[in-house]
């Protein structure tokens, strides 16, 4: 090779040894991200009041993320739906993280997209896991002369179960009960299982009084006896209307006597409840329980830049914090922080402490949810017993 090519060969090489360190200096110290980045959160019903308000204190604070401003956007929706979308990847833009009803739905989820993707996208473990912000269990509500009845004839326990529910649904009316003839027949309040995921936990729970246990397999849930006594039960609903304790409060005990919906449903509808029909509600926890959980769940798809998930990491602590977690309370919704007490200025559980809401949930069994399958075989079932 003639010396005037290897020089120019040389010159070439140093030139591009030149050009790349300069690239390097240039992506290690570039300006931080200044484009706004924004979160948004796909969030359950129940907790979408509280986590709005939340929402907006902390987009308040004007919070930014390595130097870009950060805006944090609720979107609400039942978890039926968004568990569904998740599974067929049907989402217009794929939001940066899910604030689901049950860490077990979250774990569905999961294991739908992994199928399809190959890779986990809700993790388990680490800072971006998914974690309980906030808590409500399942609870019995039954108007007071109701219950009195319910419970001298059950076995006056103070405790009311599926078992008795099913034999008050198919008795000739409430005098048939020992209670009043102008009462007629018994009349049960669940929320619609298609619109509220409250109503497809009540459906698991009665399996599980059914079979006597806290945790029913798919095939437990297809066994055509069991099929046949919980249309038995359900036969009682006047009308499943989205959150059940609506009809409760627009219609009274003409429209329900009793029912199994989320607590904080209840909490935050009380007062409407008391000042339209005077007469107080029992509050009841069942044994075993269902407990909503409502976990923060960050997306890890690759959908969605770091830049995002950082903010929404941000935004889970924020809900943590101990001034979130109180303001929960005024929600009807529970800590999931263990350093708050539920006994604080503004708690709805304190408020009506009276009806029976305990600031310590009883020791009970928890119930666990049905698996996506099984979740399905209840749906179809409704649909075929009561839609078509």
């Amino acid at each position: 090779m003639r010396a005037p090519t290897r020089l120019l060969l040389a010159l070439l090489v140093g030139a591009l040894l030149i050009a790349g360190a300069m690239a390097v200096v240039f992506f290690v110290n570039r300006p931080a991200q200044t484009g706004p980045v924004t979160v948004r959160v796909v969030t359950a019903l129940p907790a979408e009041p509280w986590v709005s308000e939340a929402a907006r204190r902390y987009n308040a604070t004007r919070p930014t993320i390595d130097g870009a401003p950060v805006t944090v956007e609720i979107v609400p929706m039942d978890g039926v739906s968004a568990l569904n979308r998740w599974s067929k990847g049907d989402w217009d833009r794929v939001p940066t993280a899910w604030l689901a009803e049950t860490r077990d739905w979250v774990g569905q989820a999961n294991v739908a997209v992994s199928e399809r993707i190959g890779r986990d996208v809700f993790l388990p473990g680490g800072e971006y896991r998914d974690q309980p912000v906030a808590l409500s269990p399942e609870v019995w509500a039954i108007f007071e002369s109701r219950y009195r009845v319910l419970n001298a004839r059950y076995g006056s326990d103070g405790t009311v179960d599926w078992r008795d529910i099913h034999d008050a649904a198919t008795s000739r009316n409430w005098a048939a009960l020992g209670g009043q003839p102008e009462w007629g027949r018994f009349k049960l309040v669940i929320p619609h299982p298609k619109r509220d995921p409250a109503g497809l936990a009540a459906m698991v729970a009665a399996a599980g009084a059914y079979y006597g246990k806290a945790s029913v397999s798919t095939d437990d849930l297809k066994n055509p006896q069991f099929q046949t006594w919980l249309r038995e039960t359900l036969d009682s609903v006047v009308d499943f209307s989205p959150f059940g304790v609506e009809n409760m409060l627009l219609f009274g005990y003409s429209n329900g006597d009793a029912g199994q919906v989320i607590e904080s449903y209840l909490l935050t509808n009380m007062e409407g409840l008391q000042r339209r029909w005077k007469e107080p509600l029992v509050i009841l926890y069942p044994d075993p329980i269902t407990w909503f959980d409502f976990p923060f769940a960050i997306y890890m798809g690759p959908e969605t830049p770091a830049s995002e998930k950082n903010a929404a990491l941000d935004f889970k602590r924020y809900l943590l914090s101990v001034d979130q977690q109180q303001n929960a309370l005024r929600y009807g919704l529970r800590p999931a922080n263990p350093d708050v007490s539920t006994n604080v200025e503004g708690s709805l559980i304190a408020r009506w402490s009276a009806m029976g809401f305990r600031e310590q949930v009883p020791s009970a069994s928890r119930m666990r949810p049905a698996s996506r399958s099984g979740l399905t075989e209840l749906l179809n079932w409704f649909v075929r017993t009561y839609e078509q």
